[in-house]
């Protein structure tokens, strides 16, 4: 899938809008099909392992909202009524590969940066109220209607009306306003304050960036650095001295618990450990029932219809500095000779048995495969699947 050029150019979007202001791409996807059905999309959050939550609001007798957010997975409806609720799901790009192959549209970004799509489906009436999103999102409209007003970046007081929802209290300026029509994208940058409601029942897909903020890189940092076994070096303080107050801790103290860290953010060590997090998969990966062998490849792949694909939710990334590639937290040294197989695979989630024979020339090549296909980074389907 491909936003429209006559709409919108990817270096233009970059220099005047990406994490400055919203943007309002009218049939950014001209004669946009919805990807799921409400349906499969309501039976998908009644599944255990799907994040799932429906939010209803009710209107009060002085026009103020009541909200009310529960999580799934859901039995049925219709206890919700015919308005006024949204049911949203998380992830939906891992469980159908239609929903996913939406994220083909912003490959013009970084594919570490990508998160997932939400799917949402709204009654009339239905939205999850004014707030802000601390990442960036592109939000896709599917079949119906809805009201979209979005603000300028800016500070606003967060409160919660209920458990699990956060809104903004004060009321903001909208500097889109407008009615959002089948293919049209939305796209609002963190910190921009946003309000959608259903004009009737809608689908929405909203594809979300990752942001980790300094303390989430930290804490992650850490747990894969002892994982690892690396950034092992100690405090010392060699040339202490006596002192009348044990308890001060001295400024000279302090600046060298700085350089120790300093050192760690300086290091190759690092470079490594930020590349692990950011190949990671959201969801475990599916590894197969029984492992590949580098023997097999050659005959799988010249199977009819035989089709190699990235596995939902994976991520298989390169840092030409390193030489590396990664996925899944994982560091993979590739041969000079499987490079170019290498990059193939990143440069497309989607690849027939027949084309990659013609890249699989060495025992290096097969035994790639098969590791990767091993991890359940990708997933090789057959005529017989």
């Amino acid at each position: 899938m491909k936003l429209d050029s006559k709409v919108f150019q990817p270096d233009e979007f970059l220099a005047q809008y990406w994490q400055r202001r919203p943007c309002l791409l009218r049939g950014g996807f001209a004669q946009f099909e919805d990807l799921i059905e409400p349906e499969i999309l309501a039976g998908l959050a009644m599944e255990e392992d799907a994040d799932s939550r429906v939010v209803r609001r009710a209107v009060n007798a002085d026009n103020s909202s009541s909200w009310q957010v529960e999580h799934g997975p859901f039995s049925d409806y219709e206890a919700f009524g015919d308005s006024h609720w949204t049911l949203l799901v998380q992830s939906v790009n891992e469980w159908l590969p239609a929903v996913g192959q939406l994220l083909t549209a912003f490959d013009f970004l970084p594919q570490w940066r990508i998160d997932d799509v939400m799917v949402s489906f709204s009654c009339a009436e239905g939205g999850v109220g004014p707030h802000l999103d601390q990442y960036d999102v592109f939000i896709i409209q599917g079949a119906g209607r809805r009201r979209w007003q979005v603000g300028e970046r800016q500070n606003m007081t967060n409160y919660q009306p209920c458990a699990d929802l956060t809104l903004v209290k004060e009321p903001f300026t909208a500097v889109i306003d407008a009615e959002l029509e089948p293919g049209d994208v939305l796209y609002i940058p963190a910190g921009c304050p946003h309000d959608g409601i259903a004009l009737e029942p809608s689908l929405n897909y909203s594809v979300g960036f990752r942001a980790p903020s300094q303390a989430e890189w930290l804490q992650q940092l850490g747990d894969l650095a002892l994982q690892q076994d690396v950034l092992n070096q100690r405090y010392q303080d060699p040339d202490l001295r006596s002192r009348k107050s044990s308890y001060q801790v001295s400024d000279n103290e302090l600046q060298q618990c700085k350089a120790l860290l300093m050192q760690t953010l300086e290091s190759g060590q690092l470079d490594d450990l930020l590349l692990r997090l950011m190949s990671q998969s959201k969801r475990t990966l599916v590894e197969p029932d029984l492992p590949y062998t580098a023997q097999q490849i050659d005959d799988l792949l010249a199977q009819p219809q035989a089709l190699l694909v990235r596995s939902a939710g994976a991520r298989w990334l390169y840092h030409q500095p390193q030489q590396a590639f990664y996925g899944n937290g994982e560091r993979y040294l590739v041969s000079p000779q499987s490079q170019p197989l290498a990059h193939k695979l990143a440069q497309q989630t989607e690849h027939p048995g027949a084309d990659l024979l013609t890249q699989v020339n060495t025992g290096n090549d097969r035994e790639l495969l098969a590791e990767l296909l091993n991890q359940g980074l990708f997933q090789l389907f057959l005529d017989t699947d």
